[in-house]
């Protein structure tokens, strides 16, 4: 038999203590026993009604009584380990030590000092994995998706599945790994392959087992993690939480669908090298959408077979939902625009704190109808300063059927300079029926049908 490495709980049910300590010894297989049980199975009852306190040897007593010699254990009924009685109020269980997991689950106490529950372990981490209510999963390595798209069976090509799917209050901790898949059209498959039509044919383009990397679902939360070659980077449905992770090298980064009364949040992390960063649905009416201290920068658009870029792709951020807050981020150096808010009916959109939209090829900041439901609707609030510079078209655009009410709270600026490299663009623009409500605003040049700012020159550039 091979010596293995077990973990000894003793919860005192009576005094309340919690012990744990690590025993090395050999435990005796299935086959050597009589009655055919494995000791890693041996769990026995919580309580018994006539135990009284101190039927319970102390730990240090125990592993005295343990020695280094074999542990032999004779029967579930009356059993012993070295003498020590199982039946008292006390709860001896034996759970064998994974130490080659890739995944694994913290055993952690309760308030009472109790042991907590303990998520299931894996043997090794796999793609194509689930995790449920209450899990809580931690990377000890890089997950690599080694499936091959041509050997899939058709379900798997025509679905949009996940290597990593959490639902509910699961919790994954990448602890700084990565995930990604194999691909055979270079390491940027995910970002230039033509992946118009269903995802069948998206998968198919791109010759990419999984079209999902991780999913969120319910409340899911996830921090720590690289996630790249994928269709999908991550993607939301009914609320989520991403944090401190970097998300690059995937068609669409982040990627939202949340309903009435959900929110998504995103904070600390990076989205950049994809063909568009953050993209929430147009279908996520009444949601939330939180964006804080988020770089969503160098996102290189897709073009179809014409050559043309498509034009759901290219921006850092595509945002859709009734309450829109983004706080401390940067969206730069995109093919298309820096920040697209889109939708329909009455939104409020917050920017706070310092705000960076400059060298992306359109637009710094653009606001938009593109569902043609019915007109956006709203204000804007700005506290603190959004820099909207050196954008190839208008710098903050405001097209037809938006009609957010821009607000600069005390002490707040919006500066919008040297924009409309491209052409006739200019540093701010309104076509909609927006209005601009009070001093702050700094700009050169303005233009459009609709109500305009009174704004500050734009600082000279040095010589």
């Amino acid at each position: 038999m091979n010596n293995s490495n077990y973990q000894v709980e003793i919860d005192h049910a009576k005094e309340g203590a919690f012990d744990v300590e690590q025993v090395n010894f050999d435990p005796p297989s299935s086959a050597d026993r009589e009655d055919g049980i494995s000791i890693s199975s041996f769990e026995e009852d919580k309580e018994d009604a006539n135990a009284k306190k101190g039927d319970a040897p102390t730990f240090s007593s125990l592993r005295k009584k343990l020695g280094l010699g074999a542990i032999l254990v004779f029967g579930v009924a009356g059993a012993t380990i070295a003498g020590v009685s199982l039946h008292s109020a006390n709860k001896y269980r034996y759970v064998q030590s994974q130490k080659s997991n890739s995944l694994s689950s913290d055993l952690s106490l309760s308030k009472s000092g109790k042991a907590a529950p303990v998520p299931p372990y894996c043997s090794k981490q796999t793609c194509g994995q689930t995790f449920t209510e209450g899990d809580k999963i931690t990377f000890k390595e890089d997950l690599f998706c080694a499936e091959d798209w041509n050997s899939a069976p058709n379900e798997v090509k025509r679905s949009k599945n996940c290597a990593i799917t959490l639902e509910g209050n699961a919790e994954l901790d990448c602890n700084g790994y990565t995930i990604f898949q194999a691909t055979t059209l270079g390491s940027d498959a995910a970002v230039k392959c033509d992946t118009s039509g269903n995802s069948r044919l998206q998968k198919a383009a791109c010759e990419l087992y999984y079209y999902r990397g991780i999913c969120l679902t319910g409340g899911a939360k996830m921090k720590n993690c690289q996630v790249e070659k994928f269709l999908e980077g991550i993607y939301v449905e009914n609320s989520g939480d991403i944090k401190d992770s970097t998300v690059s090298q995937n068609r669409v980064g982040i990627a939202v669908k949340d309903g009435p009364g959900n929110s998504t949040e995103i904070s600390t992390t990076i989205v950049r090298d994809n063909a568009v960063g953050i993209d929430v649905d147009n279908s996520s009416t009444g949601n939330k959408i939180s964006i804080n201290q988020v770089r969503s920068n160098n996102n290189v658009g897709l073009k179809d077979s014409d050559g043309e870029f498509q034009k759901a792709f290219g921006s850092g951020m595509n945002l859709y939902g009734e309450e829109i807050a983004v706080k401390d981020s940067e969206a730069s150096s995109n093919e298309r625009n820096g920040i697209k808010i889109d939708g329909a009916g009455t939104t409020t959109v917050d920017l706070k704190g310092s705000i960076f939209l400059r060298n992306n090829g359109r637009s710094g900041l653009k606001t938009d109808n593109n569902n043609k439901v019915g007109d956006l609707d709203g204000t804007m609030n700005v506290d603190g300063v959004v820099n909207i510079y050196e954008n190839g078209e208008d710098g903050f655009q405001m097209n037809e059927d938006t009609n957010l009410n821009v607000e600069l709270k005390k002490g707040s600026s919006l500066i919008a300079c040297q924009n409309g490299s491209r052409g006739k663009q200019v540093d701010i623009k309104n076509n909609g029926g927006g209005t601009f409500g009070n001093d702050g605003f700094t700009c050169d040049d303005t233009g459009g049908d609709g109500s305009l700012p009174t704004c500050s020159s734009c600082p000279a550039c040095p010589m």
